[in-house]
């Protein structure tokens, strides 16, 4: 699997904790609710954000992943390519939205 020939859609979620809500495109399959949220530690690229895969909440409450890499490694590759998507469509979101230029974009850090 070539990681780069996946497509990322970012939609930006405008509340408190949760900024954005991730779908994957795998070529014929697509995977829909990774979730952006805000963090009081740094990811991978020095951001306050954290990345969570699907999960589904059972009767008792409990979250379980729906997506799941066992290979650590991959899912680190993976990640890295879900940010490195997020913060350019983070500019052209807040261009479009705020008129803004890339200089006053309020980037979370």
């Amino acid at each position: 699997m070539n990681l780069n020939e996946i497509a990322i859609k970012v939609k930006f979620v405008e509340e408190s904790k949760l900024k954005a809500i991730i779908s994957l495109n795998f070529g014929e399959f697509t995977i829909k609710g990774f979730r952006v949220m805000t963090s009081e530690y740094k990811n991978c690229k020095g951001d306050k954000l954290w990345l969570i895969p699907p999960s589904y909440r059972d009767s008792a409450g409990k979250y379980h992943p729906i997506f799941f890499a066992p290979n650590k490694d991959l899912w680190k590759e993976l990640e890295n390519i879900i940010w490195d998507e997020y913060q350019k469509q983070q500019e052209e979101y807040y261009k479009k939205r705020f008129d803004m230029s890339k200089e006053s974009i309020p980037i979370i850090k």
